[in-house]
């Protein structure tokens, strides 16, 4: 790939790669360079180990695909209707059934919490949706409900079990979201063996094997089901690094047996 140094104009040297020692690990492949993609995608069907494959990476990737598979493995998930086009702000919003505040989110290409807001009333609904697909008819987008919180969890599964988990406040002030990257705290938390089977069943229906899920707690956790918000198929573990240190360890270590890689 183009190096970052040298304004795209210098190239690493070719790194040998061979099907028996070598596990990718990609990271944020950028949505305007299919041949990127393409590549990537390429080498698994070459026989090369990808973390995640491209099945899940393609369901991690739309947040309404997401839901179909959550759903469909019968995991809580708060409502989502997708908003077809810039005149269907009414129909979907009578379709969720949810009072306003409503979420407003698009349905792939967001990161960090970028492409959420939230949404107090219909006029402003409407009026968003409209400019959204204005600068972009080609933007798939979902409201979603709202459901009122002060921390969610991250959870990091890794095959069939829970490596670290983490507590992300929500973000002081007028926000609602709990991005570490926006500034959000992330404090260790303890995880109920009910979340943990959520957290893996979860997972298992994006057709994972290292991926992050995010849940918000129910109001009895012991008993009661979390919400799973979404998994994300290449998470990043900055933030579970800072308060788990040692979970890159583990990850590495997992894949030393090669029987992990299938």
């Amino acid at each position: 790939p183009p190096s970052l140094k040298g304004g795209g104009g210098d190239y690493d040297k070719p790194l040998k790669i061979s099907t028996k020692d070598t596990l990718i690990l990609y990271r944020d492949l950028p949505t305007d360079k299919s041949s990127w993609k393409d590549m990537i995608f390429g080498l698994e069907v070459h026989g090369f180990t990808l973390l995640n494959n491209i099945e899940c990476f393609r369901i991690c990737g739309s947040k309404y695909l997401t839901d179909v598979h959550l759903r469909m493995n019968n995991i809580r998930t708060p409502k989502a209707i997708r908003v077809l086009h810039s005149e269907d702000s009414e129909r979907a919003i009578k379709e969720l059934g949810s009072k306003f505040p409503v979420v407003l989110k698009l349905s792939s290409g967001s990161q960090t919490g970028v492409g959420v807001t939230l949404i107090d009333n219909m006029r402003t609904l409407h009026s968003t949706v409209q400019m959204a697909l204005l600068v972009d008819n080609n933007l798939s987008l979902l409201i979603q409900e709202y459901i009122p919180i002060d921390y969610d969890i991250r959870a990091v599964v890794l095959g069939n079990e829970v490596v670290a988990a983490i507590k992300r406040n929500v973000i002081k002030g007028t926000d609602f979201r709990s991005n570490v990257s926006l500034g959000a705290k992330a404090e260790m938390i303890e995880l109920t063996d009910l979340e943990k089977k959520i957290a893996i069943k979860s997972s298992k229906a994006v057709k994972g094997v290292l991926t992050g899920v995010d849940m918000f707690p129910s109001k009895n956790r012991e008993t009661e089901e979390p919400y799973v918000l979404e998994v994300n198929s290449n998470p990043g573990f900055g933030g579970v690094e800072a308060v788990h240190p040692g979970t890159t360890k583990i990850i590495f270590d997992y894949f030393k047996n090669r029987e992990n890689w299938r």
